[in-house]
């Protein structure tokens, strides 16, 4: 008898331990990754350190503190900066082709080929270009790419959501004879938030990434780029960790930012509801 009670709790205790994992906290399965990535990277540091060339998680911190913490705040603060800019006009951009593409379907084509231009040139190749051209110790190539960083994501992003409005409420607003604008504004833009937030987050980590790239051509005299290229032309190997630490951090910063914004303006849907999870 004993046995007999003993089985069904021995069937069901699975899909009851399952359940527990699924209701942890979403910090818990970033802490543990986090943790598993410190000690992967320290034993690699440990067992390839010749040359300093992976130095472990301590000798990098121990760097950045050496630097100094305003150096780098000041580098990361006009990085940011420039990357915000190259955001805004990027995605600036990203909207009204995509509201040039409702409202006049024929041009959908042409609206089409720029922003898979944008995405299909490669930043590495287009950037000494702009670098030549524009004015000298501007950030109009670090800006410039960040801007060119988002606008395929954000193109696709903001069409998918303008046209996701529900059928039945634009119905009503032509048989109320409302004009494509009207369905636009009343409509569709309510409609479209969820998924153009989506493209929004993507697109915060791209800029910066963008931005950084432009100043690794070259062109200004600070940023996270510089500081890259001085590293790296004096092998200072922890430093280079250092860096790529601080812009990983930053562009995940710019991504939890516009999701915690999604969140507050798009609370209806489960984009805006986890817009701040990772």
């Amino acid at each position: 008898m004993a046995a007999l009670t003993t089985g069904p709790d021995l069937v069901t205790s699975p899909p009851a331990a399952r359940r527990s994992l699924h209701d942890l906290p979403p910090w818990v399965g970033g802490t543990i990754g986090a943790v598993v990535v410190l000690v992967v990277w320290s034993l690699a540091g440990l067992f390839f350190s010749a040359g300093g060339i992976v130095p472990t998680p301590w000798a990098v911190v121990e760097q950045l503190h050496a630097n100094g913490f305003q150096n780098y705040w000041d580098n990361i603060s006009i990085t940011t900066a420039s990357a915000a800019q190259g955001w805004l006009w990027g995605n600036l951009i990203a909207i009204a082709i995509a509201v040039v593409v409702l409202l006049v379907p024929p041009l959908e084509g042409a609206a089409n080929q720029v922003a898979v231009i944008s995405y299909c040139i490669p930043l590495t190749a287009i950037g000494p270009i702009v670098l030549i051209v524009s004015p000298p110790e501007s950030r109009v190539t670090s800006v410039f790419l960040a801007a060119m960083s988002v606008v395929f994501t954000s193109v696709v992003g903001c069409l998918l959501g303008l046209r996701a409005a529900d059928p039945a409420a634009l119905d009503v607003v032509r048989a109320y004879g409302g004009t494509k604008w009207t369905a636009l504004v009343k409509v569709r833009l309510t409609a479209a938030l969820p998924n153009l937030f989506a493209a929004l987050k993507l697109a915060a980590p791209a800029s910066f990434l963008g931005a950084v790239l432009g100043e690794y051509f070259g062109g200004v005299d600070s940023g996270l780029g510089i500081l890259i290229v001085s590293a790296q032309t004096n092998l200072q190997y922890a430093q280079i960790w250092g860096l790529a630490l601080l812009s990983g951090a930053v562009a995940g910063a710019g991504y939890l930012l516009i999701g915690l914004l999604a969140r507050l303006l798009t609370p209806w849907s489960s984009t805006g509801a986890r817009g701040g999870e990772l």
